[in-house]
């Protein structure tokens, strides 16, 4: 919701806030501007890879 909001600010002309409650919004634009993804998949190997780089930039980060 807040990305849509952004987008609605950003091009006014594209994306439109048609309606507003309480709890819900409802948004305006273009068919061809939605995508849908399959869930990407990581292996165990690629995920430990990350992790361990990730703990050497945070320790990295944290000596300077």
């Amino acid at each position: 919701m807040r990305k849509l909001d952004t987008l609605v600010d950003e091009f006014p002309d594209i994306y439109r806030l048609t309606g507003q409650d309480k709890i819900s919004k409802t948004y305006s634009f273009p068919k061809s501007y939605v995508n849908y993804r399959k869930p990407r998949r990581i292996s165990k190997e690629q995920r430990e890879q990350a992790r361990e780089m990730m703990l050497k930039m945070n320790l990295s980060d944290s000596k300077q």
